[in-house]
């Protein structure tokens, strides 16, 4: 089995045309015609993770989020500048990534947008299924809302600690309130500053998201839609998890699958 047979597998089931046109999806770096020892899949290519993954043997790692930093401080439609950016090759954070997966022997691809709504093992599917959710009952796929039984805010978030290991969440709303339409807003939807409007027009009582802006939260607050932040690494991890279901069913049992930890880099004190 090839690296590129790998990616054959996972494109047969999240087609890269499910994806959000224009993004990043694919190979980005590494021989796609290299024999398959091993396959790590993980939210984030850290430096830490694409080490451990050649350390366990596993010549193929597959992320949802990207291998190395862009250019993010300008607005090309607006011509603002925000700043003086290194361009990308010159950041250290990608000199020091690529460098290790030409030295250790890596492929990396990244199936992002695609595997957001993959069926069953996705991360909208895994988040859902960890979370209880049942089947969706409404709105769009960037916002799906599920209708469960009468549940208290506080009651969610005490299922979301537990399911997905977390410490203390943010949580916009009365934790007694009582809700019976949850929306999932998985990774980065809570960076845009209005975008709890979609989840409040399906019909949403309370949205779970995984990175909120102050901005995105005050505007849950004025539209009165609770919502409980899991953070962006911790909404998203599932999927991986589930990818690396996906493939063990899959790959001969003699080739490793494993799903590792991107970890949140940073402590509460």
């Amino acid at each position: 089995m090839l690296v590129r047979d790998v990616a054959d597998m996972i494109e047969s089931h999240a087609p890269r045309s499910a994806g959000v046109p224009g993004d990043q999806l694919g190979l980005l770096a590494g021989d796609p015609d290299a024999p398959l020892a091993g396959v790590v899949t993980c939210w984030s290519p850290t430096l830490q993770v694409l080490d451990l993954a050649a350390d366990r043997g596993a010549n193929l790692v597959i992320s949802h989020e990207p291998l190395t930093w862009e250019v993010c401080g300008r607005d090309p439609e607006a011509g603002l500048e925000w700043y003086q950016e290194r361009h990308p090759t010159a950041k250290a954070p990608n000199q020091r990534r690529l460098a290790l997966i030409a030295a250790r022997g890596l492929s990396v691809y990244r199936y992002h947008s695609n595997w957001d709504w993959a069926p069953r093992f996705g991360m909208v599917d895994m988040l859902a299924r960890l979370m209880e959710l049942g089947e969706q009952a409404a709105g769009p796929r960037v916002a799906p809302v599920y209708r469960i039984g009468p549940t208290t805010v506080g009651e969610l978030l005490r299922r979301a600690r537990s399911v997905l290991q977390t410490g203390p969440l943010r949580v916009v709303g009365d934790p007694a309130r009582t809700v019976t339409r949850v929306a999932i807003c998985h990774g980065g939807f809570g960076q845009m500053f209005t975008f709890p409007e979609v989840a409040r027009d399906a019909g949403a009582e309370l949205a779970l998201f995984g990175e909120m802006l102050d901005y995105t939260i005050r505007y849950c607050v004025e539209i009165d839609l609770a919502a409980i932040e899991l953070g962006h690494y911790r909404s998203e991890h599932p999927g991986m998890q589930g990818m690396a279901d996906f493939l063990r069913q899959r790959i001969a049992q003699e080739i490793p699958v494993e799903c590792l930890p991107s970890h949140e880099p940073w402590r509460l004190l």
